[in-house]
């Protein structure tokens, strides 16, 4: 199983701290993100050929999410 990771990004000139949590589930790896004042939401890859959110029903910018895609790539290494 993969540790936890953060790290420090930029959403609206702000910076952020995104705690992301990697978990192993039957459908593949799932990674639980984070990031104070935003609910905890879930990410895994997608048919986009990103990471993008797997709750459907969240309310969570779309900056936002593509801005912690990028993170999990990076920590990835899928780029």
């Amino acid at each position: 199983m993969a540790q936890s990771f953060s790290r420090q990004f930029t959403y609206n000139k702000k910076s952020q701290l995104a705690v992301v949590i990697p978990q192993l589930k039957k459908d593949g790896m799932h990674f639980e993100v984070n990031i104070k004042g935003y609910a905890r939401f879930y990410m895994a890859w997608s048919a986009l050929g990103r990471f993008d959110i797997t709750d459907t029903g969240m309310k969570i910018p779309y900056d936002l999410v593509l801005a912690v895609s990028d993170l999990i790539e990076q920590y990835e290494g899928k780029k």
